[in-house]
């Protein structure tokens, strides 16, 4: 997923960046309430977000890119505006599809501004680099769907993670080749959008706003939903959520994950520290973007949402400095 990677922030070898996420609320008349799998998303999604969106939406524009190790089909010209873009996922690995504009930067130069972000360094975001979201964490063998917004202009499409990311229960820290990033290995494939059209975004079950600093988060509804994320504010911003353990509330949640968010080499995490699991992403994205994004909410289960991205000027992470972080826990039922 493209953010800065807090992987050293949290001091926990092999943990992926705790996901943004989002929240349901109560417009869910038309959803089942149980807990759903996050593991198959494909078919779910596809049906709430048509429902969603068949009387709001008819032609959206619809692009379908496939992912392989390591390796993107795109079309070399997509029509902007509002835009389906599915993921199919035809490799081993988990990848995404992050779209970033490029300008008339060279790829290399690309990829080296790029790690820079992602890498977590906090130097300053150049000009030319803005995101506009796309679809992230499709394991292998799966696909999934993102509605966004793309004006006209040259595009690349990256996958920002890694071999590691699709480590389910490492052994120990992963080796080198594991830590390369998908877009070194050829997963960076250029595009262009001269057409766009002038359609809204669809409809969902809920949306996340972020502002500079702070996350706007809707009321928690169980169930499987289809969310928006929109960027307000002036910064890049990221949302990612992470699920705690049955039975920690919102004050051990969020001691939990201060001690994550401050351990380092010297001062590790204490092993009773409850972590939280990943369970959805959206973005980057850059002021005025917006992106939809499928997630699971359990019932009675306390969440974390967290940006990761930093200032474009530079300087630390949003969850670190500037206490962009937000819990929130879903009702009994």
């Amino acid at each position: 997923m493209l953010q800065q990677r807090p992987v050293a922030v949290l001091g926990l070898v092999g943990m992926l960046v705790v996901v943004i996420a989002v929240m349901a609320s109560a417009f869910t008349a038309d959803e089942p309430n149980g807990p759903q799998t996050r593991e198959d998303p494909a078919s779910a999604t596809a049906t709430a977000t048509a429902t969603a969106t068949a009387t709001t939406l008819p032609f959206a524009p619809s692009v379908t890119v496939t992912a392989r190790d390591y390796s993107f089909e795109v079309p070399p010209e997509i029509e902007g505006g509002v835009v389906r873009v599915t993921l199919q996922n035809s490799g081993q690995m988990k990848h995404e599809a992050v779209i970033v504009a490029a300008g008339d930067a060279p790829m290399d130069r690309l990829k080296q501004d790029l790690t820079q972000v992602v890498s977590g360094e906090g130097q300053p975001t150049p000009d030319y680099l803005r995101f506009q979201g796309g679809v992230s964490l499709v394991p292998g063998g799966t696909s999934e769907m993102s509605f966004l917004t793309l004006p006209a202009g040259d595009y690349v499409m990256v996958c920002t993670l890694t071999d590691a990311d699709s480590l389910a229960d490492p052994a120990g820290p992963p080796k080198a080749e594991e830590l390369q990033f998908h877009y070194d290995l050829g997963m960076a494939t250029p595009f262009t959008v001269k057409k766009t059209n002038t359609s809204p975004m669809p409809p969902t079950d809920a949306t996340v706003v972020a502002r500079d600093w702070a996350f706007e988060v809707p009321a928690l509804v169980p169930g499987f939903k289809v969310l928006t994320f929109r960027n307000e504010g002036q910064q890049d911003h990221s949302l990612a959520v992470a699920e705690f353990p049955d039975r920690v509330d919102e004050a051990r949640a969020k001691a939990a994950f201060e001690k994550l968010l401050s351990a380092d080499a010297d001062h590790p995490v204490p092993d009773d520290t409850p972590v939280p699991q990943d369970v959805a992403f959206a973005g980057p994205l850059s002021s005025g973007s917006a992106s939809t994004f499928p997630m699971n909410l359990k019932v009675h289960r306390t969440y974390v949402f967290a940006c990761y991205m930093t200032d474009r000027i530079g300087g630390p992470l949003h969850a670190k400095s500037k206490g962009m972080v937000t819990y929130a826990t879903t009702p009994n039922g």
